[in-house]
């Protein structure tokens, strides 16, 4: 064979190669890793993935991608032509709207609950009506009533609010009457703000248009001395001094998370 047929018979060999690596996935597979690592980097700029896995599904018809973040944990989404996957696709949306509130900006309740430092916890909207301080305590949660359980998150919340790093706390509480209410509270140390959600729908004796959910923000959390007692609050500005207080609580720039006289 002349030097021309063999070049030829090469090109050959080599396509064939090409062709059955391409078919199997082998090279689809590293495709789609270095689109999606790509995608990562240009709209995830703040955070550092390190590529885990990829395989084809059968019954989505796409790539499934993994990947890890900086804290270990793991993500994952879809990419889009089983012989060329440079497109993402399902999956992404969810990814992009954590890092927006994560990196941006909590702007309402549900932005609140994409966090991951909320993560952990399930969505407080979505709990069982008859959820009980029992399973609160198993939940990991702040818990105050008769009785104090976990109340070293309550300390940890706030050293790490004082550190200026993100918390997150489950409040528990029980109402005079027996019933509970449920606080989640979470310190953004991006933007130093405070986010507070309130579920009042347990508590069945307070009026019904008070039954519900809420979401408001506060600048600042501490301990607010008054009347002998000893308030966790959320507040804006100052905290007021004994001939302001009543003014104060009712204007909306003051809330009471809990009486906690012999925890602090």
């Amino acid at each position: 064979m002349n030097k021309k047929g063999i070049i030829i018979v090469t090109i050959l060999i080599i396509l064939v190669v090409i062709f059955g690596l391409w078919m199997s996935g082998i090279i689809p597979k590293q495709i789609a890793r270095i689109a999606a690592t790509n995608y990562l980097k240009k709209n995830f700029p703040k955070k550092q993935y390190e590529y885990v896995n990829i395989e084809w599904s059968s019954s989505f018809g796409e790539y499934v991608i993994q990947f890890k973040d900086e804290n270990g944990e793991m993500v994952g989404f879809l990419m889009n032509n089983k012989y060329f996957p440079i497109t993402p696709g399902q999956g992404t949306f969810g990814l992009e709207d954590s890092y927006r509130v994560e990196y941006e900006e909590i702007t309402d309740i549900n932005d609140f609950y994409h966090h991951s430092i909320t993560s952990k916890y399930q969505d407080l909207r979505t709990l069982s009506e008859n959820y009980t301080k029992e399973q609160a305590q198993k939940d990991n949660c702040f818990i105050l009533g008769a009785m104090v359980h976990n109340d070293y998150l309550y300390h940890e919340f706030m050293d790490k609010y004082n550190k200026k790093e993100n918390a997150f706390i489950r409040v528990v509480q029980s109402t005079v009457e027996g019933d509970i209410f449920i606080i989640d509270m979470l310190y953004e140390a991006r933007n130093n703000k405070i986010h507070l959600v309130k579920d009042n729908t347990r508590d069945k004796f307070s009026a019904q248009e008070d039954r519900r959910i809420t979401y408001k923000t506060y600048e600042k959390t501490g301990i607010w001395s008054y009347q002998n007692s000893s308030y966790w609050v959320s507040y804006n500005g100052e905290l007021p001094d004994d001939s302001k207080a009543e003014y104060a609580m009712n204007s909306g720039d003051l809330f009471i998370i809990a009486t906690i006289n012999s925890i602090i």
